[in-house]
């Protein structure tokens, strides 16, 4: 099951005035699409056969019946998710809904041989840089700790100076991994296409999606965006940006157990000076 919409409100900054007038047709009425033909909905957009399948194949499928599949599929979820849901559901359920329905989303969004592909690169690796900024950094520095915990070369670098600093030193055996809102932002582009040049691989986790990811990254992860929920003035995206981080660290464990001893002699050393603190403590 493709999360359709989620993928839909990634591109949106990409797309033209003419897929925009689609995108918003199908968000605002999928229920329609899935039922419609191709030249139906081109008369209610005002736009042309030819436009629609351009803008299906721009979402990744390859034309307009496979992208209806796709919208039949994530409309029933959504309708069987929803007569489930209580009437008398609390606050505090809505949040938990909304967070669940992010992370699903952002898991139809990632590609397992993708994954599999970021960590054999992450392993071979000679160094590992992490660029963020600051909405994202916290994520970054999760991603750098727990990289580290393994034995792995890694530095999170989240000020503009820094990166380009580092940028120009990378080489090609390097990897970059860029956990940013959007990768179109000037420091951000910049350092990562230096990184390109230099023959390092790339990979970027973001809210938004671009066809310029294609030719620039190698490992593309999307995160869903908190505006499909139904709280979305409260709610964060920070944890899918956490969700994909725990993905690949995940997938790396499991690829190498030289790799998972080394998390585990981690652990024991973090948790035996924990334990000396709390007996000095009692006295």
């Amino acid at each position: 099951m493709a999360a359709v919409i989620s993928k839909i409100i990634s591109m949106q900054p990409s797309l033209t005035v003419i897929e925009n007038e689609i995108a918003q047709y199908v968000m605002n009425y999928s229920e329609d699409v899935v039922t419609s033909t191709i030249s139906a909905i081109a008369k209610n957009t005002n736009t042309s056969e030819a436009s629609i399948n351009r803008f299906c194949k721009k979402l990744g499928f390859k034309g307009f019946n496979s992208f209806k599949v796709a919208l039949a599929q994530e409309n029933y979820y959504n309708n069987m998710k929803e007569r489930g849901e209580p009437e008398d559901m609390t606050f505090t359920s809505s949040i938990s809904r909304d967070y669940r329905q992010m992370i699903l989303n952002t898991s139809a969004m990632l590609d397992e041989n993708t994954v599999l592909q970021a960590v054999a690169g992450i392993k071979s690796a000679t160094r590992i840089y992490i660029f963020s900024t600051a909405g994202t950094a916290f994520a970054a520095m999760e991603l750098e700790f727990k990289l580290s915990m393994v034995g792995l070369n890694v530095k999170c670098v989240t000020d503009a100076n820094s990166m380009r600093m580092f940028a120009s030193g990378v080489q090609s055996r390097d990897l970059v991994a860029v956990i940013v809102p959007s990768i179109l932002m000037r420091d951000i582009f910049q350092a990562v296409n230096i990184c390109k040049d230099r023959g390092a691989k790339i990979l970027s986790i973001t809210s938004y999606d671009s066809p310029k990811l294609s030719s620039l990254v190698d490992f593309k992860f999307v995160t869903s965006v908190k505006i499909i929920t139904r709280n979305a003035l409260s709610l964060s995206n920070s944890l899918m940006f956490l969700y994909v981080v725990d993905v690949l660290y995940s997938a790396l464990l499991n690829s190498d157990k030289d790799l998972r001893q080394k998390k585990l002699d981690s652990d024991a050393l973090l948790g035996s000076n924990q334990i000396i603190d709390n007996y000095l403590l009692e006295y």
